[in-house]
């Protein structure tokens, strides 16, 4: 039955199906998160003696320590009202110890977190926030104790949020509310971290029609001007549980799903998957302008697909026991490659893009990835076990070292699967087969199971007898000059290059203000002239080009991003490519020796081939 469990500034109850000593209480006030102050209060069982208190750090779907410890401020610690000494563990500073006085049978810890501000520091995985919209992860306002199953702690947690706001959560709501304190039901500490939050004061919350409130949107927006959803969007939405049933089968592993978008232009842009939502993040009218809702097609695809393929199925290497722990994240090419082609292939089967955009998409990731020449000595399951100190690095150089090309990669990679097994079985079977017999079987509740690279391959042959193995280690741990790209020319289609961009090309570059010419002069610049990534033994790096650097003219004319693009074009029929560039305190021209004109990738259709690439991308969803 329903008990008090604590008293903060007003009563807030929360249920409980045990003594006060078998769980932790937790009252989190948002209430002035506008100026990215939240206060935290938590009540722990303890006994007498050494206690640790562990800060998380490693969430799953973050692949590499997130944990906000450099931004918790006033940490005291108290037992019966009086104050007990802490200090930090050498080893890990995500961590304090303590000791619990006689006759305590729990501490009370408070403390206020500091949110980043707009991109800083990775926030884009953290807790943010606008003046009318925050996004909570549990695990940054809370401490647990170091016990033996930290994952099946009990909390009982309540938030205050600002005066007028809601919120959508995939956590169930107490029924005994006071004010604007807000409870929630007891959980697991895994099933709290894995619950994030999301408030405003503008929000909307969209059942997806066809599935009733199994599924549903909620937005919170920092105007009301956000909150329209397109028709063909709202359609396309309605479309995602039943391709998403298509391709790995009808049991679902949740209850029921949430989407959690939050819309703002002072919060970073982001996904991140979780066993029944998902916390998206996206510019404040990116439903509203056409371009935005384009470029971000695949984001609710590819977050819907992890619930499958990352929460209910996940390396082992990957399931820990505690927040603490590193995991070895090798299979991301599984995880999130395989999860990148879902994303792709569902944003087309549902309409949130066209045939044609999902082409022109294969055609820009084929392109990027060729032009990561780093592939020559780095191969990509070293950028999947390197994925913690590569999250994080600049994009400048990004050619030359890789970056996190499991994704982009993985894509291409698991499209070559999939033509391969429609090819070797003239159409009879797909990955759709595979995906349903590896990652179906779930029990309508979420679970984790683990698998092995092995378990991929004796799944992959029972569906297409085939070298596997070997396929693998060509693909993904030997070096290759080139990307696999045996996916879209079996597919009936090849890589080619035009003089025009695409539409989607010319979207996606519009939105970053700057120019991608890394397909033509080997050279990236934002809208203000700076250099960004610079393709190696590229024209532009043999000029003496280098990220860092700012363009300032062009053939003797200040610097514009539609005039480099014209001078790019004009050196197809004799133009000069002369860029004065400023390089900390120096000035220098560098001469760009290049006669190919403008170049973007599209793909081209092959005459007498099959065209599977479209059969692929057709709605299989009933």
């Amino acid at each position: 039955m329903p008990r008090l469990a604590f008293v903060l500034l007003a009563l807030v109850t929360l249920p409980s199906s045990g003594p006060a000593a078998e769980h932790i209480e937790l009252f989190v006030d948002a209430s002035e998160v506008g100026r990215k102050v939240i206060h935290v209060r938590e009540v722990i069982p303890a006994s007498p003696g050494p206690l640790a208190l562990h800060y998380a750090k490693w969430i799953p779907g973050r692949h590499r320590p997130v944990g906000q410890i450099a931004n918790v401020t006033e940490f005291r610690v108290k037992a019966g009202g009086k104050a007990v000494e802490w200090k930090r563990d050498d080893a890990d500073p995500f961590t304090v110890n303590l000791t619990v006085p006689d006759g305590a049978k729990q501490v009370e810890v408070t403390f206020d977190l500091l949110l980043a501000a707009g991109a800083e520091g990775g926030a884009q995985f953290m807790t943010v926030a606008s003046p009318k919209v925050m996004t909570m992860n549990w695990n940054d306002v809370l401490v647990y104790p170091k016990v033996a199953k930290p994952l099946e702690l009990t909390i009982g947690a309540a938030v205050k949020l600002p005066a007028g706001w809601k919120y959508g959560t995939a956590l169930r709501p107490s029924d005994l509310l006071v004010k604007d304190h807000v409870g929630f039901l007891e959980c697991t500490l895994g099933g709290l971290i894995d619950s994030p939050l999301l408030a405003g004061e503008y929000t909307r919350d969209v059942p997806l029609d066809t599935f009733g409130e199994v599924y549903r949107v909620f937005i919170a927006c920092d105007s009301r001007d956000g909150l329209e959803v397109p028709e063909a969007t709202l359609k396309a939405w309605n479309k995602l549980p039943a391709e998403a049933a298509a391709i790995f089968g009808p049991a679902k592993p949740y209850e029921s799903y949430t989407f959690l978008l939050g819309l703002s232009n002072h919060i970073p842009q982001a996904g991140i998957e979780h066993h029944q939502s998902s916390d998206n993040r996206l510019s404040e009218l990116a439903l509203v302008k056409a371009g935005e809702r384009k470029a971000s097609a695949t984001l609710f695809p590819h977050e819907f697909a992890h619930a499958w393929n990352g929460k209910y199925r996940r390396p082992a290497d990957m399931i820990m026991r505690d927040y603490q722990t590193a995991q070895q994240t090798r299979l991301l090419w599984v995880y999130e490659g395989l999860t990148n082609y879902f994303g792709w292939l569902m944003a087309a089967r549902t309409g949130l893009m066209s045939a044609d955009e999902a082409r022109d998409y294969l055609a820009m990731t084929a392109a990027r990835m060729t032009n990561v020449k780093a592939r020559g000595w780095r191969p990509l399951d070293d950028t999947a076990a390197a994925a913690s100190t590569l999250f994080d690095a600049t994009r400048s150089w990004r050619s030359a070292r890789r970056a996190v090309d499991f994704y982009d990669e993985g894509t291409l990679l698991w499209l070559e699967v999939d033509v391969l097994i429609r090819t070797q079985s003239k159409g009879a079977k797909s990955l759709d087969d595979f995906s349903a017999a590896f990652f179906g079987g779930g029990t309508g509740k979420p679970a984790v199971k683990g698998y092995t690279l092995e378990n991929v391959i004796d799944a992959l042959r029972e569906v297409s007898p085939h070298d596997w193995k070997s396929h693998f280690a060509r693909r993904v741990e030997a070096v290759a000059e080139a990307p696999p790209l045996d996916g879209i020319t079996g597919g009936g289609w090849k890589l080619t290059y035009g003089t025009k961009p695409t539409d989607l090309f010319a979207t996606m570059e519009g939105l970053s203000k700057g120019v991608n010419l890394t397909d033509s002069v080997g050279v990236a610049v934002a809208g203000d002239g700076l250099v960004g990534d610079l393709v190696p033994n590229s024209p532009a790096a043999k000029a003496g080009l280098a990220p860092g650097m700012k363009v300032l003219a062009v053939n003797g004319r200040r610097y514009s991003p539609d005039g480099l693009k014209s001078a790019v074009a004009a050196t197809a029929t004799g133009g000069k490519l002369e860029l004065l560039a400023e390089n900390g305190d120096f000035f220098k021209t560098h001469t760009v020796e290049y006669k190919g004109g403008a170049r973007y990738p599209r793909l081209e259709k092959q005459d007498g081939k099959a065209d599977l690439l479209s059969e692929i991308v057709k709605p299989k969803g009933k």
